[in-house]
C-alpha cells in the first residue's frame, strides 16, 4: 500500500483517491474443531485515501466478548451482531463523488433502512470533496 500510496502522489491524485474496503462476511472470535473460525456477522472494515479523516476507529466497540454481554452485542462461540451496517461507510463516500440525494436509492437502495446517525456521511468521513 506503502508504495500505491506513494504513486498516487507523484501523480497528484492521492487527494481525490478513495479505498474502501469490506467483506460480506466475518468470522467468529472462539475456534472450531478444527482450530479454525466459523462465518460469523461482525466483521471489520477500513478506508483510506487523502481526504479522509483517518487514525479513528468508527462504530460501537464491544465492551465485552462474552455471551449476555451489557450491550447484547455478544452471542454463543465468540459470534458478535454487529451495531454498524457493512455499508456504514458507502453513504459518505458515494456523496463524496458526487452523487446526488435524489440517486442515492439507486447507489445505495438499502440506506433508508437504517436509522439515522448508523450510515456516516460526507462530512464525517472526509475533510474534502474533490469533486465539488
Amino acid at each position: 500500500m506503502k508504495a500505491f500510496v506513494s504513486e498516487l502522489k507523484v501523480l497528484g491524485l492521492w487527494e481525490s483517491t478513495v479505498v474502501v474496503q469490506f467483506s460480506e462476511f466475518a468470522r467468529t472470535l472462539d475456534p472450531n474443531t478444527g482450530n479454525g473460525s466459523d462465518h460469523g456477522w461482525g466483521g471489520n472494515h477500513f478506508m483510506f485515501g487523502g481526504a479522509v479523516k483517518g487514525g479513528r476507529v468508527l462504530g460501537r466497540y464491544p465492551s465485552d466478548f462474552n455471551e449476555g454481554d451489557a450491550d447484547n452485542l455478544a452471542l454463543s462461540r465468540g459470534r458478535m451482531i454487529p451495531s454498524t451496517p457493512w455499508d456504514a461507510m458507502l453513504l459518505g463516500t458515494a456523496e463524496w463523488f458526487g452523487i446526488p440525494p435524489a440517486d442515492m436509492d439507486i447507489v445505495l437502495p438499502m440506506h433508508k433502512n437504517f436509522p439515522a446517525g448508523v450510515l456516516y456521511d460526507k462530512a464525517a468521513l472526509f475533510d474534502q470533496t474533490p469533486f465539488a
